[in-house]
């Protein structure tokens, strides 16, 4: 527990002390959180309260009082997403439009074509949500045969197809496409390519990256290589739009690896989608699958060198639950680790009928998003990607060595991973799975800033060294001034 200011105690716990309504009166307690969340419309009352709840407590030494308390609850930034400026085009293994190179967050959406056409409501909500946390993208399908799905079949299927384009570029989102999931689902695919690629001819703005396939080598959907490709050259002949052929399910990264690069040989696709191993059943916890990204640093030998985070472990069946830590480090990590795109997943992305992404604990990660993706260096997919220890590169904190819980000897405090990417001076940098305490030695030539990922908010401000404890966050993206 953080001591609370002697002086501010003195003269006012007796009438204004968050920890001793909390304790006395807990009704009256959430009865003043409620008001205030009400008074400035947020949605997530209860990620409120109980971030209230944690600041009487343990903060303080920063929220003595209720006043105090009541004034950090404001309204969730909004904003009507990253103006859409020019088609998307590759400089390096990064993206950019008419305003320059950025990293793209986005988010899954399966069903986008279903809600256009039957629930427009839940697509708008989605996409308030989605632009609200500072996403530029949204990954939906052309079809599938679970909820939500779309028949290809579907009268004027093209034309909603262009609606829901349409509909999320007016919230700031571009499209990124993917055209088929099951082989059996579709009796002409090429002459449906060809329609696709008139699509995002007409739309390059709004159209991020097109995708042929769901992981075309899953059991379940069917599709050959060679077809694969070939469908690719179609969509490639008539649109130059950004193209991914499709990412490879396996179960782990060298099968996976040695899959994606037997399908992009000599192949038309200009980006690589990676579909990183999701296992989380190790003493790493969630930790491990969002570390996955490393593999693909600097791209994949033989694949396109533009790599999308296209479908990560899906946040409701991490073993560690919906911790915001967690979902805002696996987009980050991606970033740090080359990435030119990473897409959140979710339940509420795959499947149209189990809730909306802003309830819950999804509006507590729009406020991290939000306040932590502004922070992320433009360019950063075509920095250099590190790691401490042998082989790693300069990273800007080699003494962290010493400090993975997850290394020889095993400590027990310090981070699962510290991936960073440098540029010259400059570092942007995730520390994940924080235990105990953790100590940033190094003083650096560049200040820089910490900010948690459980709250968005900046922690420390400086040029080191610093410590960095559980009760600030499990997760932080630390980046150069």
């Amino acid at each position: 527990m953080n001591a609370p200011d002697y002086e501010w105690w003195i003269a006012n716990a007796h009438k204004d002390s968050a920890f001793l309504l909390l304790t006395e009166s807990p009704h009256a307690f959430e009865q003043a959180v409620i008001s205030r969340v009400t008074e400035v419309g947020r949605l997530d009352r209860q990620g409120v309260i109980n971030q209230a709840k944690w600041r009487a407590i343990w903060e303080q030494d920063r929220f003595g009082s209720v006043s105090d308390i009541l004034q950090a609850i404001q309204p969730l930034p909004t904003t009507t997403g990253r103006p859409l400026k020019g088609p998307l085009r590759l400089e390096g293994r990064s993206f950019r439009d008419d305003t320059g190179p950025f990293p793209l967050a986005g988010v899954s959406a399966f069903w986008a074509p279903w809600a256009t056409r039957y629930n427009q409501g839940h697509l708008d909500r989605f996409a308030a949500w989605a632009s609200g946390a500072g996403m530029t993208y949204v990954r939906w399908f052309g079809s599938h045969d679970w909820p939500g799905g779309t028949d290809v079949q579907t009268p004027n299927y093209f034309s909603l197809m262009e609606r829901t384009t349409n509909l999320l570029a007016s919230y700031g989102l571009r499209s990124e496409i993917t055209c088929f999931t099951r082989r059996h689902l579709i009796s002409e695919p090429a002459y449906f390519v060809r329609e696709w690629a008139e699509l995002a001819k007409q739309y390059p703005e709004q159209v991020a990256c097109v995708e042929i396939a769901n992981e075309w080598n899953h059991r379940d959907n069917g599709w050959e290589d060679d077809e694969v490709r070939q469908l690719g050259e179609v969509f490639r002949d008539r649109c130059d739009v950004p193209l991914a052929l499709s990412a490879a399910a396996a179960p782990d990264w060298e099968n996976l690896e040695e899959r994606l690069v037997d399908l992009h040989r000599d192949g038309p696709a200009t980006v690589t989608t990676v579909h990183f191993p999701r296992r989380d059943n190790t003493d790493e916890g969630p930790w491990r699958w969002v570390r996955q990204p490393w593999h693909a640093k600097h791209g994949i030998a033989g694949c396109p060198s533009v790599v999308i985070d296209n479908e990560h472990q899906r946040w409701d069946r991490s073993r560690q639950g919906r911790d915001v830590d967690v979902a805002a480090s696996a987009l980050l990590t991606a970033f740090v680790c080359g990435c030119a795109m990473s897409a959140h997943h979710d339940v509420y992305g795959v499947l149209n009928d189990r809730g909306e992404s802003h309830h819950g604990s999804g509006a507590q990660l729009q406020h991290v998003l939000s306040s932590v993706l502004p922070s992320v260096p433009p360019d950063i997919a075509n920095w250099t990607s590190t790691r401490v220890g042998d082989g790693g590169g300069p990273h800007p904190f080699p003494s962290l060595l010493s400090q993975h819980w997850t290394f020889e000897p095993h400590p027990h405090y310090g981070v699962s991973r510290s991936y960073a990417a440098v540029q010259d001076d400059q570092f942007a940098m995730t520390l994940t799975g924080l235990r105990d305490h953790l100590s940033l030695n190094e003083v650096q030539s560049r200040p820089y800033r910490v900010l948690s990922l459980a709250t968005g908010d900046e922690v420390y401000r400086g040029s080191g060294p610093t410590r960095l404890t559980p009760t600030q966050g499990t997760a932080f993206f630390v980046v150069t001034t």
